[in-house]
């Protein structure tokens, strides 16, 4: 008995589109799961975000400041004068814009003896104070 080989189906549109269409569902299932891995891989940071005290992002203001400084100094070797203030980061494009500390005011600034001091004054907006209200402070050295 003579073997037969067996037919192979004709590609036809609608086979074409069948595997075109489950290709392409495929990839967007293999899309949507890496989003939401990664969506999950941000979460955390989101809530640690959400969670953060205001002294939390004026500590983190403070140090974006120190960068701002050391880049300043390491492009003209000094440090703005007390005059110039935080607005000469702005005028050099190191900045955008005068940076206001999270209780709505003006960070300050001073060089004292050379080093760059910034602080806020915290919730009370005073000198002093005790928890919210205490004042955070970088020193440059």
């Amino acid at each position: 008995m003579a073997h037969v080989k067996p037919r192979h189906p004709k590609l036809t549109a609608k086979a074409f589109l069948r595997d075109l269409l489950f290709t392409l569902g495929v990839c967007l299932a293999i899309v949507l799961w890496a989003a939401v891995l990664w969506a999950g891989a941000l979460w955390p940071s989101h809530v640690v975000y959400i969670s953060c005290s205001k002294q939390d992002f004026a500590r983190q203001d403070l140090a974006n400041l120190q960068n701002a400084l050391k880049l300043y100094h390491s492009r003209h070797q000094r440090f703005p004068s007390t005059e110039e203030g935080m607005r000469e980061f702005v005028k050099r494009q190191l900045l955008d814009q005068v940076p206001i500390d999270p209780w709505g005011r003006p960070y300050g600034y001073e060089l004292h003896e050379g080093h760059p001091r910034v602080w806020s004054l915290g919730a009370d907006g005073a000198p002093g104070g005790e928890d919210v209200d205490a004042d955070l402070f970088l020193e440059q050295r």
